[in-house]
């Protein structure tokens, strides 16, 4: 499902599923996790990308459906959480390359990222309340990047938005052509590179000075908890894979 390759200074950890739009299971979720570590000891910048025509669509519906017990939606939320605050506060910077759509937990990833290059045709969303769900992390986090009400807009109905408005929402960088993300993210990684490695690792600390407390981790759990256990949700769930 991930593959990772070290290469002038980058790890590139690549979501390779293009037949389910690189859609996330839990046991992803925890390679994605080993990976980021690994990169963190191995590479100055830790690069996200994908395979095929999304980034990433984020969870899995099928294995949301399978999502019964507490202990089933604990092992969720415990993925969900270590991933997007492991990007936080990973010593490395970690640069998102957007090569197409971003929905659900792929736009949460965007917006955990230290910094996001995309490509012009990839749009951005967060339907997940269109399943009964909600996006965990950018309800605690995403305000921050984009503003409370743009955050609110995308997570109550879902709309996408594209390339260009999601820079101008803050929530990448730069937008770029099918054919430029590649060079235009090696170029980002070689000048991150010039720095020493000492300031580039003390400045991401600082930027993740306070993030991840344990009241939002526990927050996290217990919300999203409450929302997958609720019978809406495993309605619309089983809605969505029927159709």
């Amino acid at each position: 499902m991930l593959s990772y390759d070290v290469a002038d200074e980058a790890a590139w950890i690549t979501l390779d599923r293009p037949e389910k739009r690189n859609a996330l299971t839990v046991p992803d979720w925890r390679e994605l996790v080993e990976q980021l570590e690994r990169a963190e000891a191995e590479a100055r910048v830790a690069v996200l990308t994908g395979t095929g025509e999304a980034f990433c669509a984020g969870d899995d519906v099928a294995a949301l459906d399978a999502v019964e017990t507490e202990a089933d939606v604990g092992k969720l939320a415990a993925c969900l959480s270590d991933a997007f605050f492991g990007i936080e506060t990973l010593d490395v910077p970690v640069v998102a390359a957007v090569n197409g759509h971003a929905y659900g937990g792929g736009c949460e990833l965007v917006a955990a990222a230290d910094l996001a290059v995309t490509v012009e045709g990839a749009r951005f969303a967060l339907p997940e309340t269109s399943i009964g769900a909600y996006p965990p992390y950018a309800m605690e986090r995403a305000a921050e990047t984009v503003g409370r009400k743009r955050l609110m807009e995308l997570a109550l109905t879902g709309e996408p938005i594209d390339a260009d408005r999601a820079r101008e929402w803050g929530l990448v960088n730069r937008v770029v052509s099918d054919g430029e993300l590649k060079s235009a993210v090696e170029g980002l990684v070689a000048s991150i590179a010039e720095s020493p490695p000492t300031a580039t690792r003390t400045a991401k600390r600082a930027a993740a000075a306070g993030l991840a407390s344990a009241e939002e981790r526990e927050r996290i759990h217990d919300s999203f908890g409450t929302v997958l256990d609720d019978d809406e949700c495993r309605a619309a769930t089983r809605a969505f894979l029927e159709d």
